[in-house]
């Protein structure tokens, strides 16, 4: 009895033990594993696809798309599903435009994630490529064809460089932009990056049941499982540019395949009619998820990204003489109606400064020093003047400051001799004060800084703020530590020389002349080596530059243009930029009359 007894409690024992140690096994998976394993069964059964929110249009300034989108298919893996991966790279390698081998190392790195989200493997495929992945998709374990948006650049090349492209965000840009995720899409440059936060929306996602085989069995999961929600998608805000996409096409081929910016400036407002930057790029294939066979291609035309308008900088040559003439009447140091003898040179310390014109321009005085662009004179007066009487002049139009446009922007370099002491541990010496009054030597410029230099001038004496965006603002602004309104009478002086400097006989810029408006402006001619240093290479020539403003007498539009190794600023720029003024006058008159038009 004592023995059945025993037994008993042993087997009482054993059963008390199982259900302790199975209801502790229930508990561990369904309360303290619970959350885990049911977020795991949901991935076995779930797909979160990622609805990509399209890109906001960018419009000119006359309401003219420069930037759009269109559908475009993508083909995505899910790295979970794949379990073959050298036969999906081989079915796939049949389909697109990818090399087996490229397409096999990509497919291994995507499999080896293990996760459930989605990975891009191609981009834009063409119809042929969605027809032939509709008729395999299953033999195309873990794919799918997400519905995209590809951008649109009607214009091309003219306008690459300004409106930028988008890309996939890098680690960098994640960490440094919260509201970017990885895989996301991303503003790299120009318009594109400067206002992506509006212009790229809100992706949705919406989550689908899938059965073993990927398939979806249901669209609807918020009932079955209420802890997954969808997220609506918003689509990217809209903008509006201040250019003038028929006058930007115009600038960009005027240029023709010359290196180069090219800046049109509303004088008045600060809007930038036109901002032109060559070579250029075509954005729909830079923009593109490369393999290493294009990546060669896209790193030899890493060059053309720069936008030389903005991120050039280039000694200005004679434009800067506007600065120097300013800065002589200004401070009293040049009496217009004397004259200085030019000989054709002038000696600084038994050192030799040339004037361009080698038989030397004879007696100038401050008007004709500027319509003939005559060195000596310059040369003569500067170092009355000294370094530090320009230096202030040079801060006032602001070079040497950003012009506070929205966009990426160097500052170029306005000397002194501060400056000097402090980045080459030298003193300053008199003939870098007589080469700097000309715009060589140690001073570099922007387009985009000449081109706010010009419209000072020519609408009466205000440096404006130049602007990219189109907004109701009207009032112009100042560029930072700079003084907002120019001395009257000595812009008055300027003004008649600079219409004199295109329509004076000896003047230098007399290829902008034109039939159907009064220019003004100024020629530059900047060495890119010493003048001694002699080479018939495209790359030793020097800077060709012309800026001017139209109409003379009441300004709307100022043109810059800096040809890169174009020889002469007369004959290399002057000519663009007399093209540009005449475009966008018959512009202005062809919708002034299509306009009235309409309205009768």
């Amino acid at each position: 009895m004592g023995f059945l007894k025993h037994r008993f409690t042993i087997v009482f024992s054993m059963i008390v033990l199982f259900f302790l140690v199975f209801s502790a096994r229930l508990f561990y998976l369904q309360i303290y594993k619970g959350e885990e394993y049911r977020n795991f069964s949901e991935k076995n059964i779930l797909r979160a696809l990622e609805l990509p929110a399209p890109r906001g249009r960018i419009f000119d300034r006359n309401g003219e798309k420069i930037l759009y989108n269109k559908p475009s298919f993508n083909i995505r893996i899910f790295p979970r599903e794949v379990t073959d991966v050298e036969d999906l790279a081989e079915n796939l390698a049949g389909i697109v435009n990818i090399p087996e081998k490229e397409l096999l190392k990509k497919l291994r790195e995507i499999a080896s994630l293990k996760s459930f989200y989605p990975v891009t493997i191609a981009k834009d495929i063409s119809r042929e490529e969605l027809l032939l992945v509709e008729k395999s998709k299953e033999a195309l374990e873990g794919m799918f064809l997400e519905v995209g948006h590809k951008r649109v650049y009607p214009h091309g090349e003219a306008a690459a460089v300004l409106l930028g492209y988008i890309g996939i965000a890098d680690a960098e840009e994640v960490k440094t932009y919260s509201q970017v995720k990885a895989g996301n899409k991303f503003g790299k440059m120009g318009v594109e990056k400067v206002f992506d936060s509006e212009l790229r929306g809100i992706n949705g996602l919406e989550y689908v049941m899938v059965d073993a085989h990927g398939k979806v069995i249901s669209e609807s999961v918020d009932t079955l499982l209420p802890t997954r929600k969808n997220r609506e998608m918003v689509p990217g805000k809209d903008i509006h540019l201040t250019i003038d996409a028929q006058l930007q096409k115009v600038a960009y081929e005027a240029l023709g395949k010359e290196k180069g910016a090219i800046v049109a400036m509303d004088v008045k407002s600060g809007e930038i009619l036109a901002m032109v930057s060559r070579p250029s790029y075509r954005p729909e294939h830079i923009s593109k998820e490369l393999f290493p066979d294009q990546k060669r291609i896209k790193k030899k035309e890493s060059f053309s990204l720069l936008n030389r308008s903005t991120q050039g900088t280039y000694p200005p040559g004679s434009v800067l003489k506007i600065i120097t003439a300013f800065a002589l009447l200004e401070e009293k140091t040049a009496d217009p109606k004397s004259s200085v003898h030019c000989p054709g040179h002038y000696f600084i310390n038994k050192k030799r400064f040339n004037c361009w014109r080698k038989e030397g321009h004879g007696h100038m005085d401050l008007h004709k020093a500027i319509v003939e662009s005559c060195d000596v004179y310059f040369y003569e007066l500067s170092l009355k003047l000294g370094v530090d009487g320009l230096y202030p002049y040079l801060k006032k139009f602001g070079l040497g400051e950003r012009t506070g446009i929205a966009l990426p922007e160097k500052r170029g370099v306005s000397p002194s001799k501060t400056w000097k002491r402090k980045h080459l541990k030298e003193p300053w010496y008199p003939g870098e004060t007589a080469i700097l009054a000309i715009g060589q030597g140690y001073v570099t410029v922007t387009p985009l800084q000449i081109s706010v230099m010009t419209s000072a001038i020519a609408n009466g004496g205000i440096i404006v703020k130049p602007k990219i965006r189109k907004t109701d603002e009207k009032e112009p602004f100042r560029i930072p530590g700079a003084t907002q309104r120019l001395d009257a009478k000595s812009v008055s002086f300027l003004k008649k020389a600079l219409y004199g400097a295109v329509n004076e006989h000896r003047g230098t810029g007399i290829y902008a002349r034109s039939k159907i408006t009064s220019v003004s402006g100024k020629t530059g001619t900047a060495q890119v080596v010493s003048a001694k240093f002699e080479s018939t290479k495209k790359r030793f020539q020097d800077h060709a530059w012309f800026t001017s403003y139209a109409p003379s007498d009441s300004a709307e539009i100022s043109v810059t243009v800096l040809v890169e190794n174009g020889g002469s600023g007369s004959v290399a720029a002057a000519p663009i930029a007399k093209e540009i003024i005449e475009t966008y006058f018959r512009l202005k008159k062809e919708r002034d009359e299509a306009r009235i038009a309409k309205s009768e």
